[in-house]
């Protein structure tokens, strides 16, 4: 049972914010309850107590001699051999094994949002406390490092057998990990992100990554040039093309606009003047880096348009799009107006999401302030679907 009384031991020493630390010096005490008894049971708490006192690891302050201890007093000098006694290692050699993990990755790392969360890490430990996710930090590390390298999308199991030799062991142990740490640190990451939209933006892809377009748009792929205004219904860029295909210059294109539901953007009609885009929530990385290449190369007077849900997530991808890829987006069907139309289609918002709307700053887009109010007026939200359940709506005119 001496064990079990050093551990107790350590265990108060350790949630000192100094007395663990190499060379620490001082008399710590503390007071015995019935609930240090229990743990141990109270004959051999005194036992060990006993012959760690004859050891001179400790001191006893009796109660009553022999039936009772009041307390018990240490001395951090010997901290070292109670540690060894243990079989515990001191939580300094553990402490600045981990720190010199932290700063090593973060020399070898260049995304910010990675240096980010690591530079918090470094804060944490030098309070003394070790992040939860360090006890698997080895492969943490490494996935951290692989996602940084990433340039292209990798299938998910390809990266985790890349990086940690298994391909089911990063979903299995490390995927909610770094989706925690994407989260918080990640500046292209959206609350409204679904895990798989998350992953995403890291590089790490479930399914193969497909930009939907319809319309004449032209693109430049290995120096010929390809209309997809030949597909009438529409045309799909796979992750190879959005990697390889470059839009080409010198196109008339008067619009361009994004629809964030499935069915809305199969039903919209081809337009000879518009790019019709389905943005499947939020845009990933490649599809993002391709449509800015598209904003850039259009003329100034081209307009773009998004078309959403009315409701908290809608809000939010119309938001990122903005931010993120065409910053003169104006919204489309998404306005007071149109909520009135298909009221009756309207779904209740859940608490929760409706406490977050309330608290959704409208400063970057002002222009869908009108409908966010009224939203948590009604406290109900509306589907972009509900648009298709009328014959005389259509969804690809965007006329200003």
């Amino acid at each position: 049972m001496k064990k079990e009384l050093l551990k107790m031991i350590i265990e108060k020493t350790e949630k000192s914010a100094s007395d663990w630390k190499k060379g620490a010096e001082g008399n710590r005490s503390f007071l015995v309850h019935q609930e240090l008894y229990d743990q141990i049971g109270k004959t051999e708490f005194i036992n060990a107590a006993r012959e760690l006192e004859c050891q001179g690891l400790l001191k006893i302050e009796w109660e009553a001699v022999g039936v009772d201890i009041r307390r018990i007093r240490y001395s951090l000098k010997d901290l070292a051999l109670i540690y060894e006694k243990s079989g515990i290692r001191p939580k300094f050699q553990v402490m600045e094994e981990n720190m010199a993990a932290v700063e090593n990755l973060l020399h070898s790392v260049k995304g910010l949002w990675i240096k980010d969360y690591l530079r918090d890490c470094m804060k944490r430990l030098e309070q003394g406390k070790i992040p939860s996710e360090f006890s698997k930090r080895e492969e943490l590390f490494r996935c951290l490092k692989g996602i940084d390298g990433l340039k292209e999308p990798l299938y998910k199991r390809v990266f985790s057998k890349y990086c940690l030799g298994d391909s089911k062991l990063f979903e299995k142990k490390l995927e909610s990990t770094v989706l925690s740490i994407a989260r918080k640190y990640h500046t292209d990451i959206e609350e409204g992100m679904d895990h798989t939209q998350v992953l995403s933006q890291l590089f790490i892809e479930e399914y193969s990554q497909e930009l939907a377009v319809k319309g004449p748009l032209r693109i430049l792929l290995d120096g010929q040039e390809i209309n997809l205004g030949q597909f009438r219904y529409g045309a799909v860029l796979n992750s190879q093309m959005l990697v390889h295909a470059k839009p080409q210059s010198g196109q008339n294109i008067k619009r361009i606009l994004t629809i964030e539901n499935k069915a809305n953007y199969m039903a919209a009609p081809y337009d000879e003047e518009a790019i019709i885009i389905y943005s499947h929530g939020f845009f990933t990385p490649k599809e993002r880096e391709f449509l800015i290449n598209l904003r850039e190369i259009l003329c100034a007077e081209t307009e773009y348009f998004h078309s959403g849900d009315l409701d908290y997530g809608g809000i939010v991808i119309y938001r990122y799009i903005k931010q993120k890829i065409f910053p003169d987006l104006m919204p489309f069907q998404m306005d007071t107006k149109i909520y009135q139309k298909y009221e009756k289609y309207a779904v209740k918002i859940e608490p929760e999401t409706l406490k977050k709307l309330k608290k959704l700053r409208m400063d970057e887009i002002p222009e869908l302030m009108e409908m966010k109010e009224l939203l948590v007026r009604e406290g109900k939200g509306l589907e972009q679907e509900s648009f298709l359940l009328a014959s005389d709506e259509t969804t690809g005119k965007c006329r200003t």
